[in-house]
């Protein structure tokens, strides 16, 4: 009974905490410079705790498809085992990336890697002149579409 409360107290450690590092790592890898990090540098969990609680048992669900031998294999094995998993997991592994990708682009860090500013754009916002609907001619240029 021990390890079932453990194990829902923390659902990632040991085994399941080294197999997300390094689908993490997998998914999205650091730069070859080292100048952008690895999904794997980011605090993923706590990303997925605060933002996307609902996102945890299935993120479970996907780390436990990986075998034990999958955060020691080299990248390219690992690159082998995602593929295939993103082939015959679809809707899975596109949540998986969608909440990578949320994460990574929040982080401040990497925001200031590619020349993003951190944090909301409001109420910051950005400088526009009051008037100026020019700002509008690539929108008013596409052709009228109206869903169904």
């Amino acid at each position: 009974m021990t390890n079932d409360v453990n194990a829902t107290a923390h659902p990632f450690s040991g085994r399941r905490q080294r197999s997300l590092s390094a689908l993490l790592d997998t998914v999205l890898p650091a730069s070859e410079d080292g100048s952008m990090p690895s999904a794997r540098e980011l605090d993923f969990l706590a990303y997925v705790r605060e933002q996307a609680q609902e996102f945890m048992p299935k993120l479970a669900a996907i780390v436990d498809h990986f075998d034990d031998e999958f955060s020691n294999q080299p990248l390219s094995t690992r690159l082998a085992a995602v593929e295939d998993y993103s082939k015959t997991e679809k809707q899975a592994f596109n949540g998986l990336l969608f909440h990578i990708y949320d994460c990574y682009y929040q982080n401040s860090r990497v925001c200031e890697l590619i020349g993003v500013r951190p944090g909301a754009p409001f109420p910051q916002g950005y400088a526009v002149e009051p008037g100026d609907l020019s700002l509008l001619d690539t929108v008013l240029a596409h052709p009228r579409s109206y869903r169904s």
